[in-house]
């Protein structure tokens, strides 16, 4: 009996080790056209490496390329608690979390060495003591473009709506900044650019509806300008449509929702979910914002206001005319409504949370 069952195990274990989180069991395969055809429980032979995959958008972004059966390496730098969430949205060995540090080009040569596909989400909507704009958004990013140029066949950056360098925001002209390098660098780039994004844990649904519900009054600024909201899961589509298609290879998308909205029409949809219509509204200015954005990061881990994030926002954000979109990538945009009573409903009063509409009225 033991006999009979020597080579079975003998296979599995052979198996087994095939998918050890160790680099070297990790292999490079040629074509691209792998994706299309293949599934979670289908290895195709392509690896991707995301760096950003423990942010926002990155969990979404994971799922889709290991949906496909592509192998995924993630680079972290935090406890191993961080891309904890993202080992079950792939099969055994098929996600391959790897520590590494932005300043060490060993770690991120190692982090990209076996990888067909590079994708660069980092970012940081505010500067920390260990990291500046500089150091993610224009030093990270030309490093992992260099490092990486010799080995993927395809890189993608995901950059910023109308970032620019002559704004008065440094996150957006460090971002403009960065993708001007990683294009110097490796012109067959893909570049993204999305607007403001939404989706569960965003920084846009979540915090108006957090101000709405604990602020005295809701600040009312910039109620004029425009912008085109962005869902995760579309950003993450793209990423992946980008991959699939072929010709994207150098080539610039602006992505956005298909639904436009002045900051007055998106704080009066976040007053109907959250049923907050008795609370008080008071329009102020931006340079009254600014001070008070100030004060909120000296006393807060996550300031809802940040005063950089404010001159980014000061102006419209909307996709340019002429400019490769979400259409281009054969992807149907989310609407904002779908998911904004479900996001909001949690910072109702109790007696409104069952209600699906018009929530002031029940």
């Amino acid at each position: 009996m033991i006999k009979n069952l020597k080579a079975p195990l003998q296979q599995f274990y052979k198996f087994h080790r095939s998918f050890s989180t160790d680099t070297s069991s990790i292999t490079h395969a040629p074509n691209l056209s792998n994706i299309t055809q293949g599934s979670r429980t289908q290895f195709t032979g392509l690896v991707a490496t995301v760096f950003g995959a423990t942010g926002f958008t990155g969990r979404y972004l994971v799922q889709l390329l290991a949906r496909t059966g592509i192998q995924v390496v993630i680079p972290y730098r935090g406890e191993d608690a961080s891309f904890r969430d993202l080992k079950v949205l792939g099969e055994l060995g098929q996600i391959i979390p790897m520590r590494y540090d932005i300043r060490n080009d060993d770690s991120i040569e190692r982090a990209v060495s076996h990888s067909n596909i590079v994708i660069n989400l980092v970012s940081r909507q505010y500067e920390t003591r260990n990291f500046t704009f500089d150091d993610i958004n224009i030093k990270a990013a030309s490093k992992i473009a260099q490092i990486s140029k010799n080995n993927a066949e395809k890189f993608v950056h995901v950059s910023a709506l109308n970032a620019s360098e002559n704004s008065e925001s440094q996150w957006s002209k460090t971002k403009a900044i960065g993708e001007k390098l990683v294009r110097e660098i490796n012109p067959n780039c893909t570049v993204i650019r999305p607007g403001l994004i939404f989706g569960d844990e965003d920084r846009l649904i979540n915090k108006w509806s957090k101000i709405t519900q604990f602020w005295p009054f809701i600040p009312r600024y910039n109620q004029d300008l425009k912008f085109q909201p962005l869902h995760c899961f579309d950003l993450a589509s793209a990423i992946l449509a980008v991959l699939e298609l072929p010709n994207t290879n150098g080539k610039v998308y602006e992505l956005g929702g298909n639904e436009i909205f002045t900051w007055k029409e998106f704080q009066d949809l976040i007053i109907e979910g959250t049923a907050q219509t008795d609370k008080l509204n008071i329009p102020v200015s931006l340079d009254f914002m600014k001070p008070v954005s100030q004060a909120i990061e000296l006393l807060s881990r996550d300031p809802p206001f940040i005063k950089d994030e404010l001159e980014y926002l000061n102006q419209d954000l909307l996709v340019n005319t002429g400019a490769l979109t979400l259409s281009d990538l054969n992807v149907k945009p989310t609407p904002i409504q779908e998911k904004l009573i479900r996001l909001s409903r949690m910072y109702r009063p109790g007696k409104f949370f069952n209600a699906i509409a018009n929530p002031q009225n029940k």
